[in-house]
């Protein structure tokens, strides 16, 4: 593919992310930066599995940027109560584990944040489908996702120590 072409290719692609975001609702916008989130951290692991650190990089850099300015500049906690504070937490642990696995390459720290945002992109799924069913039993789900992964501050909290996360989550890394 020559460079025009790879421009070309790039601008089609944020064009058609852009008319998909913008068409689309709120829980859908979400679920398509937590997709996005997961499709980076695969080619960050593929990058690093090649050796490619300027691909590394740059996924990782994406996968950042999404959480940053996508999914928790987004969050509503003061309407939002526990399930906003928990996404915030959520959010903010899986950007330092980002920051992480960039410094040293771990690709069990990507794998991790996969883990944590699979279940979540199942219960946002189910709140989208919920939308056409019981509204209720779907804010239900995700509220239960949002508690049973609330466990992952404590492991940060000993990998980092209090402190460390505490500026963290204060600057919204």
């Amino acid at each position: 593919m020559t460079t025009s072409q790879a421009r070309a290719a790039s601008a089609y692609a944020s064009v058609n992310l852009d008319s998909r975001a913008n068409s689309s609702g709120g829980v859908d916008l979400v679920i398509l930066l937590i997709e996005g989130v997961l499709d980076r951290i695969k080619l960050a692991k593929l990058a690093i599995a090649q050796r490619d650190v300027m691909q590394k990089i740059k996924h990782l850099n994406k996968a950042l940027e999404i959480i940053g300015d996508g999914l928790r500049a987004h969050l509503d906690v003061k309407s939002g109560g526990e399930i906003a504070l928990n996404l915030d937490d959520l959010y903010s642990y899986c950007s330092v584990r980002l920051l992480h696995a960039n410094s040293k390459n771990d690709v069990h720290a990507l794998d991790e944040i996969c883990n944590l945002l699979n279940p979540l992109l199942g219960a946002w799924i189910t709140v989208r489908s919920g939308a056409n069913g019981s509204a209720d039993s779907a804010v239900q789900s995700l509220a239960d996702v949002t508690r049973s992964l609330k466990s992952a501050v404590p492991s940060m909290q000993r990998l980092y120590g209090s402190s460390a996360y505490a500026s963290h989550s204060a600057r919204g890394v």
